[in-house]
This record gives structure tokens, C-alpha cells and sequence, in this order.
């Protein structure tokens, strides 16, 4: 009976601390819309926000195994009518998490992140923080995602290359040892 006892106890201490912990007030999640291999993605904050944290998630596929990604955000505070303070940019997705590195912080706040080997599957790009304009404020960035060459198709590509410039290089060196012939037939009176 004890021992029963003390896992419901123990069972709604988690409960109760579960609970307790902060979710963002404000959270949406939305699919990217793709031009070609490059999408834009933002969040506006209006009036009434001030205060209040946020979550913005961004979901995407990568199709193509070993695909390389590129991103920024940006958000400019305005004479603090309009300002974020952004605490976290990072894209998850197949059991990994990838954080932005901010780059600029103040008045204009930017974030960058890169990774590339991203196995195919699901996505998640989230920027996280808190509103601290009267009048809200807005966050914009851009994410490139682009499929990485494998080493076989580089190391193919490179043995063409080489191939190319040993054909130039014997073509070019025949040409010269036929060159003094020629020079040689057009000097001699026939």
C-alpha cells in the first residue's frame, strides 16, 4: 500500500510539474512553400502582444538524401513599437537538432544556420521568443535546401576533367612537334 501510495504521489509531482512548465504563448505551425529550392517564412505581432512568448514552426520534406541547408532570420526593432527579442532559432527533424548562430543582436537581431548530410524526412525550422514591442513586432528569414553531390559522383566528375585535360595536353603537344615541319615546308623552294 505504501509503495502505491508513493507512486501516485511521485506520478502527480510529474503532473504537477508538467503543468507548471511554460509553453509559448503564442505558437503556430505552417508548411513552407517552395520556389525551387528556396522558401521564405515570417511572423507579424500586432497590438495587445507585448509580453508575450512565441513559437513559430515551419515545416518542410527533404526528398534528397545528404541535402545541405542554408538559413537566416531577421527582425528589426522600430523605436520599440516594433521589436522581438528572438531566443532561439534551430531546425529539428530525424532525432536531430541543429541551433542558429546569432550573428547580430540589439536593434537588428539576425540568426544564421547551416548544416548539411540531412537524411530525408520531416523537418522542423522554429524561431522562439518573446514580444517586447507596444505595438507587437515581425520576424522574416529565407531557407535553401539543396541536394549535396555524393563523393562517387564527384570523384567521376573529376576523373572526366582529368581525362579532358591529358586529351588538351597531347593535342596541344603533337600540334608543337608538327609545327617546325610545317614552318620548314613553307621556307623551302619547291
Amino acid at each position: 500500500m505504501k509503495k502505491l501510495i508513493g507512486s501516485l504521489l511521485l506520478a502527480s509531482a510529474f503532473i504537477g510539474m508538467a503543468s507548471t512548465a511554460s509553453a509559448a504563448d503564442l505558437e503556430r505551425t505552417r508548411s513552407l512553400v517552395w520556389t525551387d529550392a528556396t522558401s521564405t517564412f515570417n511572423a507579424r505581432y500586432g497590438e495587445g502582444t507585448t509580453g508575450l512568448s512565441f513559437l513559430e514552426n515551419f515545416t518542410f520534406t527533404v526528398d534528397a538524401m545528404g541535402s545541405a541547408v542554408s538559413s537566416a532570420v531577421v527582425s528589426i526593432a522600430l523605436d520599440g513599437l516594433s521589436r522581438l527579442g528572438i531566443d532561439s532559432f534551430t531546425l529539428s527533424g530525424n532525432g536531430h537538432t541543429f541551433t542558429g548562430t546569432p550573428l547580430l543582436e540589439g536593434d537588428t537581431q539576425t540568426f544564421s544556420l547551416r548544416t548539411d548530410g540531412l537524411s530525408t524526412g520531416l523537418y522542423t525550422l522554429s524561431v522562439a521568443g518573446t514580444i517586447l514591442g507596444s505595438e507587437g513586432g515581425s520576424f522574416a528569414g529565407n531557407i535553401s535546401v539543396a541536394p549535396v553531390p555524393e563523393a562517387s559522383t564527384t570523384a567521376m566528375m573529376l576523373g572526366g576533367l582529368g581525362i579532358i585535360g591529358f586529351a588538351a595536353y597531347r593535342r596541344r603537344r603533337k600540334a608543337g612537334e608538327d609545327a617546325p615541319q610545317q614552318r620548314n615546308d613553307l621556307l623551302m623552294p619547291a
